[in-house]
Formats: C-alpha cells, sequence, structure tokens
C-alpha cells in the first residue's frame, strides 16, 4: 500500500494538545511514541474501558509526559478521517476549539495553529506547530508527530498565551484481527502561570474523555466509509 500525504484546508493533520515508554514489538501490539533521548518511567494512571493511561516525570521539567493507549474496531482510513475532519473537532477532542493550515511545507509536513479552550481560571493557549506524517509499509503503521515552532512572526491573539515547547504522537496499528492499536504521546509546558498539580491533573482526564470519544465518534457513517487522501 502506497501512502501519500495531502494537506488542504479540509485536510488538516490535528495536533492533540493535551492527550512512550519503548515497548517490544514482539510482545505488544502497541508502537512506541515518544522523544528518543528522554528516559522515561511511565506509571499507570488509569485503565478504564480498556483505556489506559501513563505518566511519566520528564527531567528539568515541571510538568508530565502523557501517554494513552486503545484498540478500536476501524480501519487506519477511519481514523485518519476523522483527525483531519476539522470542523468536528470539538465533538471529541478535549479542549480543541479550533485548528488551521497555516503553510503546506510539502505532501508530508505542513504548519498548523491549533487552539486549545482551557478552563477557568486558567487563560485559553494555542501552539504553532510542525506537523509530519509517516507510513510504514512494512507493518501498515501510520504516525502522526508534531513540535511546537518558533512563532515569533505570527501575532499573539488576545487572550491567549503562546505555547513554545511541545510534542505530540499519534500512532495507529493495523492489528490481524482487524482493530487498530491506537497510541498517543504528548509532553507539553502551557507557559506562563499555570499551577503544575492543575495541568497534571488534566492531562489524565483529557487524553482518556478524548479517546473515548474517539472510539464511539469514528464509528459513524462519514468515517467509516471515508476515502482519505493519505491512502491514494
Amino acid at each position: 500500500m502506497k501512502i501519500l500525504v495531502l494537506m488542504s484546508a479540509n485536510c488538516l493533520r490535528l495536533l492533540l494538545l493535551l492527550s512512550c515508554v519503548h515497548l517490544c514489538w514482539l510482545f505488544s501490539p502497541y508502537v512506541a511514541a515518544q522523544t528518543d533521548y528522554v528516559n522515561y518511567d511511565w506509571q499507570l494512571k488509569r485503565d478504564r474501558h480498556d483505556i489506559r493511561i501513563y505518566l511519566s516525570k520528564v527531567p528539568d521539567s515541571k510538568f508530565r509526559a502523557v501517554r494513552a493507549e486503545m484498540q478500536v474496531d476501524a480501519s487506519v482510513e477511519s481514523l485518519v478521517a476523522l483527525i483531519t475532519d476539522l470542523p468536528n473537532c470539538k465533538k471529541w477532542v478535549v479542549m480543541c476549539q479550533k485548528a488551521e493550515l497555516v503553510e503546506q511545507l510539502s505532501s508530508t509536513e505542513s504548519i498548523v495553529y491549533t487552539h486549545n479552550d482551557v478552563p477557568f481560571p486558567v487563560r485559553d493557549r494555542d501552539v504553532y506547530s510542525h506537523v509530519v506524517w509517516s507510513h510504514d509499509e512494512a507493518t501498515g503503521v501510520v504516525k502522526m508527530r508534531s513540535e511546537a515552532i518558533d512563532a515569533s512572526k505570527y501575532p499573539v491573539r488576545r487572550g491567549r498565551v503562546r505555547i513554545v515547547y511541545a510534542v505530540s504522537e499519534w500512532h495507529f496499528k493495523p492489528l490481524a484481527n482487524g482493530q487498530v492499536a491506537i497510541e498517543s504521546f504528548a509532553h507539553v509546558d502551557p507557559n506562563g502561570a499555570v499551577p503544575a498539580w492543575l495541568i497534571n491533573f488534566l492531562i489524565v482526564d483529557a487524553p482518556y474523555k478524548t479517546l473515548k470519544q474517539m472510539r464511539a465518534r469514528v464509528q459513524q457513517p462519514q468515517y467509516q466509509n471515508a476515502e482519505v487522501a493519505l491512502f491514494q
């Protein structure tokens, strides 16, 4: 299967702001998602409805990294179609207020803008990110990696705080039983006066609720029957 990633205003690769330990391919259906040079110590924080959320301290950071994983009865194509359905991101991605394409760099790379509606009294956060998609034809695994960029050339929008460090990933691995193993990873420094304890609390609830809503929403016909440019 050949994969070409094409992005347009209606085909944006969505950053999950607040959504992993190296997992052995021989013993686990999940794909390792994390920053390679960090030595993670993942601790299971929630295991509910077949969704697992792990947290790990990160050296020289007040904020923990989060890894979330589950399996779904869907195709990789359906999951990509769901993620790229930007007008409906608010219906399943926790705190997603808006995401838009800023610049198309290549068929597999783009700059995207994401606005996150953070609970009061914390001010909303936004981020400009470099998004890259890849596909391993041998395994069928599709990956999206997003990293915050220097966005000083873009004006800061009123009422929002600009995030300058954020790394996130989506990994989709097709399984022999017809399901897809999903793994997401994120490590974010929200920038500004946000209590670390509050962010560390939110990063358990946000990815858990997002994956739970993702599992339900991807079953809708518009995603099950979608034709995605990523797979053409």
